[in-house]
């Protein structure tokens, strides 16, 4: 059994205070002061600084067909994302909290090999680094609860003479120049401990698989989707007469993306609300004004308020009524507390797709049936469960076969990858639990199809997709500083309805940029090996789940084995006890890969002992 640290009060900003209880690692977090005096101390550089030097010696890796180059793997969530924030919320709300921290690095060793070396502190981390056979370098500091911060905090103490464990890093790379350091996002805490490496080894580079400081550090949000409230209204009013469809985009043309990039995808209407400079009445009346838009221009009538620099769906706040002002303002008075821009997006009634059962029974519906459901991905109706309750749109089920876990209705929330620099084969379709990421389930075109979804939703997704990638490489992004940058990520897409102006109309629309490491990859990480097995299924998926508090990898890893049918792979990918788990299976078909990852979840969630 693993044993999380001592429990012990965390304050939040506003003087609230929660009981840290259950992780793995403490809520010590540094603030932007303490990251700039570790780079002058580290590096006798401002952060400025830092970010420019880092763009010229950490160079992006786009990896080969076949290559085998060692990895350094370094993946530790990162505060541009707001995890501890996302984390502090859900305890102070009530919620179970991820530990995203943790669950981040112990999922991080299913990308590793023997050849490889894993950086980490947590007793899950160890646990896969042991089970797997990855060589692992024990950090030790469980106080923080960035891993950078607390790799920083150890690089000065090695540079004051103490003998650390980072020499042994220090030195496996200096043996192998060619090495990759694998990262979950390449911000300002692991530009300045990679350039600290650098000078300790006296290399003079280091590849990485993240994407460039400038992709990182400007694109890994949402705040570029969709323009601001100000530049909206500066649309000349001819451009309010146009259908609704060039009316946004018309809107969409004067978003960051596009100005500074010239990209142009679907999404669905929406308005960024500034947050830095700009004092909490002004951040209301921006919300306000967002809505009155959203009505006016559209004729809808609910929204979602989402932070620009969160992930995992931390502080969405959905369904909200448009013209409930008093509500509006509440809500956007509780999001200028945490400091990041925010969007105030159109609500979506989603596809929805039947998923989780081998065969369909007579009598039931089958598999791939498709129809809708009058609720965004974890978005409560009222009345309905809160976010981080089961999807209201998921208690639907068809007949499942008995003693299989029933086939569940799931909003059609697509995500599509760039792998290597490249678009990635296939989608993936997301599976959610309230606001968060529950696993994915791989498709291409022809599974997409047989699950009964249109054909031309998938292609104007893969359409999207290279347009994305495609904008890193043009010549706007020569001017942005971010060409060539764009190495790994993933972008989240709605296929829905959303009334109003557009009517019945089936859109597709880009909801989320998460342009760095993503849980898809260790789905995508699952398929390579299941083929490098010989396993000819083609397709496969993962799930997400809460494991009890005396569940292990190695218990895990054990029932999967037991579970998988012949000519198929059941893997255990992670697990946070308490907190997170995943699993993988494959399957001849979506459904098949669908059914048997849930089963496995459903019996390693159950409580009692394993093997």
């Amino acid at each position: 059994m693993l044993s999380p640290v001592a429990a012990s009060v965390c304050s939040a900003r506003d003087g609230q205070k929660a009981r840290w209880e259950g992780f793995f690692t403490g809520h010590r977090v540094w603030d932007g002061t303490r990251v700039a005096e570790s780079a002058k101390r580290l590096l006798g550089m401002d952060t400025a600084a830092v970010a420019r030097a880092a763009g010229e010696v950490v160079r992006p890796y786009r990896a080969q067909p076949g290559s085998t180059a060692p990895s350094l793997l370094l993946h530790t969530t990162t505060p541009l994302l707001k995890a501890f924030d996302g984390d502090l919320a859900a305890l102070l709300s009530g919620q179970e909290p991820h530990d995203v921290t943790t669950y981040v690095e112990a999922r991080s060793v299913y990308l590793g090999t023997p050849d490889d070396l894993t950086l980490g502190r947590t007793a899950p981390w160890a646990e896969a680094a042991a089970l797997r056979g990855v060589p692992a370098v024990h950090i030790g500091d469980l106080d923080h609860y960035y891993l950078t911060h607390a790799l920083l905090l150890m690089a000065e103490a090695h540079e004051e003479g103490a003998d650390t464990p980072l020499r042994h890093v220090i030195d496996w790379l200096r043996d192998r120049p060619d090495a990759v350091v694998r990262l979950y996002a390449l911000d300002v805490e692991t530009q300045i401990f990679l350039l600290w490496l650098l000078r300790r080894t006296g290399l003079a580079e280091l590849a990485t698989d993240a994407n460039s400081p400038a992709v990182a550090t400007e694109w890994n949000r949402k705040n570029h989707i969709h323009p601001t409230v100000a530049a909206a209204r500066a649309l000349p009013a001819s451009a309010l007469e146009l259908p609704p469809e060039e009316l946004l985009a018309a809107e969409q043309r004067l978003g960051r993306a596009h100005q500074r990039l010239g990209l142009t995808v679907p999404v669905l209407p929406g308005y960024t609300i500034a947050r830095t400079g700009v004092d909490r009445d002004a951040f209301v009346a921006g919300v306000l004004d967002a809505a009155s838009l959203l009505r006016t221009r559209y004729g809808l009538d609910r929204a979602a308020l989402k932070p620009a620099d969160a992930g995992d769906g931390a502080r969405i706040v959905g369904n909200l009524d448009l013209a409930d002002t008093d509500r509006l303002a509440a809500e956007a008075r509780t999001a200028h507390a945490v400091g990041d821009d925010h969007l105030l997006e159109a609500w979506v009634t989603f596809l929805t797709v039947s998923l989780g059962e081998e065969k369909a029974e007579p009598g039931s519906s089958r598999p791939g049936s498709s129809g809708t459901d009058s609720s965004r991905p974890g978005s409560p109706e009222p009345g309905s469960p809160e976010p981080g309750s089961p999807e209201p749109g998921s208690s639907e089920t068809d007949s499942p076969r008995p003693g299989s876990p029933a086939a569940r209705r799931v909003p059609v929330v697509p995500s599509g990858h760039i792998r290597h620099g490249q678009v990635a084969e296939g989608l993936t379709l997301q599976m959610l639990d309230g606001y968060s990421w529950r696993g994915n389930d791989y498709v291409d075109e022809a599974g997409w199809t047989a699950l009964g979804l249109p054909r031309d939703a998938y292609r104007t997704v893969r359409t999207a997709l290279e347009a994305v990638r495609a904008a890193f490489q043009g010549p706007e992004s020569v001017a942005d500083g971010s060409h060539g940058g764009l190495v790994t990520g993933g972008i989240d897409f709605a296929v829905g309805r959303l009334g109003g102006a557009f009517g019945d109309r089936l859109l597709v629309g880009a909801i989320d940029f998460n342009l760095s490491a993503h849980g898809a990859e260790s789905l995508r990480t699952f398929r390579d090996r299941a083929r490098e097995q010989g396993i000819d299924e083609p397709y496969a998926a993962t799930r997400v789940f809460l494991p009890p508090a005396d569940r292990t990898l190695h218990q895990m890893t054990t029932t999967a084995r037991s579970m998988a049918a012949p000519g198929a792979l059941l893997e255990a990918v992670a697990c946070v006890p308490r907190r997170w788990g995943m699993v993988a299976a494959t399957g001849t078909d979506p459904a098949v890969a669908a059914a048997r990852a849930d089963a496995l979840a459903a019996v390693l969630t159950a409580p009692g002992p394993r093997p």
